[in-house]
């Protein structure tokens, strides 16, 4: 819980004076926190990531998170995006497990627009 916090002050110091807004920080916090549990071959998928938790049975204490990011070596343009969608669960019983990771390869600028849109 400590690396989160130190992670969430640190993106609200950097964010904050560059237009993000509260949610898009948390939302970067979150996934970032979950990323780390992929294998270190999915490491390159940190570009606009988008994060949605469902709540298993109304239980605050049990998810299922759906993930997505676009991979930071495409940023230049030179190559088409990938991006990962990974779903997970996370209870305090079993911990996170990660449940599905899928690649999809040369994402269209518009989707790649529509994925770093802004929340606000």
């Amino acid at each position: 819980m400590k690396k989160i916090g130190i992670l969430f002050v640190g993106l609200l110091l950097v964010g904050w004076n560059r237009g993000f807004s509260k949610n898009e920080l948390l939302e970067e916090t979150l996934y970032a926190r979950y990323h780390s549990y992929l294998d270190q071959k999915y490491s390159d998928f940190i570009l606009c990531p988008r994060i949605e938790i469902e709540r298993i049975e109304g239980n605050t204490r049990r998810h299922i998170v759906y993930a997505s990011a676009l991979n930071y070596g495409s940023h230049h343009g030179d190559v088409p995006y990938e991006r990962i969608h990974f779903t997970l669960t996370d209870t305090p019983d079993k911990g996170v497990e990660i449940k599905k990771v899928r690649i999809q390869k040369a994402i269209s600028e518009k989707e790649s627009q529509k994925q770093c849109r802004n929340r606000n």
